[in-house]
């Protein structure tokens, strides 16, 4: 540090019969100038003085893959829109989404076969919004029309039991909720149900009336690092709808910032987000031939069984690793002595070692 400030001093007094002589060039300017080299070289000499990566070090990553922040689209009431509109210009970009379902509402009935098999089989999460979009009268008509919603969800989705859903709250005339938080908090972890983000001020057409407010959404998250989600209901018609020629913008602006975003469901940002939060990794070797870390998290097992990404820092000769976690093998490349890799956070210790000649 001292040698920074010596070279500011030194230029400062080269400077000075400039400093002295009535120049056309103000003295502010000049000031500025002589600042700007300072903090040039004090910002090379603190790169320079940083230590190289040590190999073995590795952290979990944010967001999944590395990516900046997370997105997700979610759509409600199983309006016929999603069906004609919305899951055709999805499938077309390659996204993914969450649906808010009604199973016993006329409009599922009206695309029962597309609800239950060409939405499931392409990806999409489907997340419980009760039955009918009716309201409840009390706690057991709540447990039905939030139970018998979760058991359409787990049949169209066939997997490991138990499970987490997502769930989003209808919103029903005044005075046709009739239960109390308390209650409704307790048949929902009954259900194993994962309350949705907040998404107060992220509706379309009520409160996101144009692609650029949207737009702006996502890019807030970006700036923040964050999790953001648009939440819409009718695409192209229907009710509270959103213009289709704008929705498709909408997509294709998503699709111009995939690179940085991970669009993803609400499941699985809930998952990754708690898991990384409870994260701990530990180095538990570090040779010229091989590194090993530990990933465990102290989120239920059960519950949050999805792989976290790492970051390794590796040795610069290494080009190509393999990864190693009980029976999973995969192989990624480095880059500028890094690499990334998906790994499960149970406890079940992770080898690294390079690969060579393909062995």
């Amino acid at each position: 540090m001292h040698q920074v400030v010596y070279l500011f001093m030194v230029v400062k007094n080269d400077m000075h019969p400039i400093l002295s002589e009535k120049s056309a060039m103000p003295n502010v300017r000049l000031t500025a100038i002589l600042f700007s080299i300072f903090c040039f070289a004090l910002a090379s000499r603190a790169h320079a003085e940083q230590p190289p990566a040590t190999p073995g070090a590795t952290h979990v990553a944010r967001w999944k893959d590395d990516k900046k922040a997370a997105f997700m689209l979610m759509f409600d009431d199983s309006a016929p829109t999603h069906v004609k509109y919305v899951f055709p210009e999805l499938k077309r970009r390659e996204l993914i989404a969450t649906f808010y379902i009604n199973p016993g509402k006329g409009e599922w009935a009206a695309f029962k076969n597309a609800w239950e098999k060409e939405l499931p089989a392409a990806g999409m999460e489907f997340g419980n919004h009760t039955m009918t979009h009716k309201g409840v009268h009390d706690v057991a008509d709540a447990e039905g029309e939030i139970g018998k919603c979760n058991d359409i969800i787990t049949q169209l989705f066939p997997g490991k039991s138990p499970r987490l859903i997502s769930y989003g709250q209808p919103g029903v005339p005044k005075g046709a909720w009739n239960i109390n938080d308390q209650q409704l908090k307790e048949i929902l972890a009954k259900d194993h149900l994962i309350h949705r983000p907040n998404v107060d001020g992220r509706f379309a057409f009520i409160h996101l009336k144009t692609v650029d407010e949207m737009v702006r959404v996502m890019d807030g998250a970006l700036e923040k690092g964050v999790a953001e989600c648009v939440l819409f209901h009718g695409v192209g018609g229907d009710w509270l709808t959103f213009p289709l020629a704008g929705f498709k913008e909408f997509l294709d602006k998503i699709v111009e910032k995939r690179d940085k975003l991970w669009i993803t469901t609400h499941i699985q940002e809930h998952k990754y987000e708690t898991e990384r939060d409870s994260a701990t990794v530990s180095v538990l070797e570090s040779t010229p031939a091989q590194i090993r870390v530990e990933l465990k998290c102290t989120a239920d097992p059960e519950l949050y069984d999805a792989p976290l990404t790492l970051v390794t820092q590796v040795p610069a000769t290494w080009t190509k690793c393999e990864i190693t976690q009980g029976s999973a093998k995969t192989a990624v490349s480095a880059a500028n002595g890094s690499i990334k890799y998906d790994a499960l956070p149970d406890g079940r210790a992770i080898t690294i070692r390079a690969v060579v000649d393909g062995k």
